[in-house]
């Protein structure tokens, strides 16, 4: 049985400086599907995660959400139904991992009381907890920051890189977060680099001239 549609992007397009990074570009995101995004530096897969999440509007086209224009929802439902990991992990460094995961599910309505469990779930030992993010390596930050996204109540979780500077256990809880919330029904896009991740996804797209073409298998 095929799942419904969450996120619709239709004929999207984005220029820059006069030339169209992102040219006519199609793609359905689908409950409980994980798909990933591979592409060159400078191909625009930033880009697009910005329009999908309503961060970006783009030059022409459109993204609905749920049959909803982006365009036409405020920016608190679109924060309650999206959430974003971006390739910075966006965190406050002068603030404790459990006071950073407080306040930004406070501002995007997440699980305001569920910090620690939140940051145990993502792999962050208790004695981190209270550590200034400013004292907290690359990896240990990126799980924090997708403690956030395992918080949040959105259905469409937007991740870029979310495998930058996790070692081996933190890419393998990556995947199990992510076939969790893919079970749940939530849609997943990941924008990756990484080949191991990428053939875990359901779905392999391949960003390259301003579309989204089919990853060729090899055989």
């Amino acid at each position: 049985m095929t799942s419904a549609v969450v996120l619709r992007a239709s004929a999207l397009g984005w220029a820059a400086q006069g030339r169209f990074i992102l040219l006519d570009l199609d793609l359905e995101m689908r409950a409980g599907q994980w798909t990933a995004i591979s592409g060159a530096n400078g191909a625009g897969k930033t880009t697009l995660l910005q329009i999908l999440s309503g961060r970006r509007a783009p030059t022409r086209g459109h993204v609905t959400l749920h049959g909803a224009t982006l365009s036409s929802l405020a920016v608190h439902e679109i924060g309650g139904r999206i959430a974003m990991l971006e390739h910075q992990p966006g965190l406050y460094l002068d603030l404790s991992g459990r006071e950073n995961l407080t306040l930004l599910n406070a501002l995007c309505g997440g699980q305001i009381d569920a910090a620690e469990e939140l940051l145990a779930q993502v792999g962050l030992p208790p004695t981190s907890w209270e550590q200034r993010v400013r004292l907290y390596s690359r990896g240990m930050r990126q799980r924090a920051a997708m403690a956030r996204v395992v918080g949040s109540s959105a259905d469409v979780w937007l991740l870029d890189e979310p495998a930058t500077g996790l070692d081996q256990p933190g890419r393998e809880l990556l995947t199990t977060l992510i076939r969790q919330a893919t079970a749940k029904g939530i849609s997943v896009l990941m924008v990756t680099h990484d080949i191991e991740m990428m053939h875990k996804a359901d779905r392999r797209l391949c960003l390259e001239q301003g579309q989204l073409q089919p990853v060729q298998e090899r055989v």
